[in-house]
């Protein structure tokens, strides 16, 4: 290829950022843009409020704009660096085939199960924290979809596998890649109740997508988790810090569910392995 020959075109929403890969200083930037994102998204946010606004519409609206700085940041870098290195895809699609995916989906499944238990570890969950997730279930089940099981899924795992782990998987072991990227998605959501279980999960989707590179199957499991909560919620009766332990009168079907979904995360995860061979 000529060096002055710029590199065919794509029109896919991930392989612009394929030329970025991040350093310890891009992070330091892409922090600072997402810095810039909170102040727009809170302005955003307090200017549709006072226009009268839902809370949910507010926040379907105003929760892309976090991202937004950072994910042009990142966009500039790539095409600056396009002809200074070669590409890392930050999506692969080796792996992006039916029953790998399903399978893996299955799996991720059983592992958000068997994070139930943790609601019984944790101290009961603040007003404002219950308030906060409960008004996911207030308003069109489709607007809720939107913002948790579209926007969310779309934009944190573009940042804390596509960005930062995917950089971090090229200056530290795989091991040490993985936890940090989970510790700093936790971080992310900055309370407890959802930073610990969200820790957990990122080890993970830091797993799967350090095997397969593919971000639309960390994408994929985490919409259908979001999805799964979203419905739960829309459960008559159901509150946002109820429990499957809770619902069973007889402990014993509980805990045999529980073993059942070990096995089956444990199966579906060595079916996922064998697969990205």
């Amino acid at each position: 290829m000529s060096r002055n020959r710029r590199p065919a075109p794509s029109f896919d929403l991930l392989s612009g950022y394929d030329w970025f890969i991040p350093g310890w200083i891009d992070f330091l930037w892409i922090a600072i843009m997402l810095g810039v994102g909170l102040v727009i998204s809170t302005i955003a946010s307090l200017s549709l409020s006072k226009a009268g606004f839902a809370p949910i519409y507010i926040q379907t609206i105003v929760y892309p704009l976090l991202f937004i700085p950072a994910m042009l940041l990142a966009s500039s870098q790539s095409k600056r660096n396009m002809f200074r290195s070669e590409a890392r895809p930050m999506d692969r699609n080796e792996h992006w085939k039916f029953i790998p995916a399903a399978t893996t989906t299955v799996g991720f499944i059983a592992f958000a199960i068997l994070l139930d238990p943790l609601s019984l570890a944790l101290p009961p969950m603040s007003p404002q924290i219950k308030a906060a997730m409960e008004m996911l279930a207030q308003g069109p089940v489709i607007i809720s979809l939107l913002c948790t099981a579209v926007f969310a899924p779309f934009f944190e795992e573009w940042l804390f596998r596509g960005i930062i782990l995917r950089g971090l998987l090229g200056k530290l072991k795989p091991v040490w890649a993985i936890l940090i990227s989970a510790v700093v998605f936790g971080a992310f959501h900055a309370n407890l109740w959802q930073a610990i279980p969200a820790l957990l999960m990122g080890l993970v989707l830091g797993y799967v997508y350090w095997k397969s590179g593919s971000l639309k199957l960390t994408m994929l499991l985490h919409c259908v988790n979001n999805t799964l909560s979203i419905l739960l919620l829309q459960i008559p009766g159901w509150d946002a810090d109820d429990t499957l332990y809770s619902l069973f009168s007889d402990k014993t079907g509980y805990w045999l569910i529980y073993i059942l979904c070990a096995a089956v995360f444990i199966g579906a995860m060595h079916g996922f392995r064998r697969a990205c061979r």
